[in-house]
């Protein structure tokens, strides 16, 4: 479904603007309202920012002191419909206690099945999306979605960590790139640093089926994600406003202001 802003409603004062017009007043007048979000079923996401920072743990070498956070920069122009979908995940916490499952060195971090086989179940009842055509290449640091043939994306990522150009002419279009390290955060050198000791070792079946407790039975140093949130452009967590399929909502803050020329009167008899 297409994502959409939510509409914020508020309630007018019981004055009209043209009372405000037609007395001799200046006034700044400031309404303050309060709204849930109406939400239609579909997933409502903020339009704040498409930046998202990863915390991971378990990291290999997990040295004192470096960071275990990069960012993942989305571009929608490279892959629309990709990028809606990334968002969602994000939105809805898909991403908290992932683990990165596949990890070849030299080629790519690959992750995204959930290790809660319910969440995971949910997510592909919503079916496939469709395909993005690919307008830049898999080059080191860009992320794509895991596909199995046309028209087969659901939830599964994968960060190049090598210039994979022959992905391109597969069909594997990117979404986003992760950022160069900053204040607070790192880059591919936190990718990097993903555990790699079971390379292709961990069965998606029985991730998929099982989850966690074959995970940690099988497969106990994976690298995971701890939580991933929508970084704004100053670096501040951004409000999203979650799926309502997921049970939870919203709410806005808004104000209206006008302002007139000069004062003459009171504003006694307005309110």
């Amino acid at each position: 479904q297409q994502s959409t802003i939510p509409e914020f409603r508020f309630r007018v004062p019981p004055y009209s603007i043209m009372q405000l017009f037609n007395s001799n007043v200046a006034v700044l007048v400031l309404s303050i309202f309060f709204t849930r979000a109406e939400a239609d079923g579909s997933t409502e996401l903020s339009a704040v920012s498409s930046i998202v920072e990863f915390t991971v743990a378990n990291l290999d070498p997990n040295e004192d002191g470096a960071s275990n956070k990069f960012r993942v920069q989305l571009r929608p122009s490279w892959a629309p419909i990709g990028v809606e979908r990334f968002q969602e995940l994000t939105s809805s916490n898909f991403w908290e206690d992932v683990r990165i499952f596949r990890n070849v060195p030299n080629f790519m971090s690959q992750f995204g099945i959930s290790s809660d086989p319910a969440v995971q179940a949910s997510w592909s009842s919503r079916g496939n999306i469709q395909d993005d055509a690919v307008v830049t290449s898999n080059s080191r640091g860009t992320v794509s979605f895991a596909t199995s043939g046309a028209n087969s994306r659901t939830t599964q990522i994968f960060i190049n960590t090598a210039d994979n150009s022959f992905l391109d002419s597969q069909g594997f279009s990117p979404i986003g790139e992760v950022l160069p390290a900053g204040d607070g955060y790192g880059g591919m050198e936190v990718v990097d640093k993903f555990y790699d000791g079971y390379r292709e070792l961990p069965n998606q079946g029985k991730i998929t089926a099982e989850g966690i407790s074959y995970l940690d039975a099988e497969f106990p140093n994976l690298s995971y994600f701890e939580k991933a949130e929508f970084i704004d452009d100053g670096g501040i967590p951004s409000v999203v406003i979650k799926d309502e399929n997921n049970g939870s909502s919203s709410y806005g803050v808004g104000f209206i202001c006008i302002a007139f020329p000069m004062v003459v009167s009171s504003i006694r008899g307005l309110f």
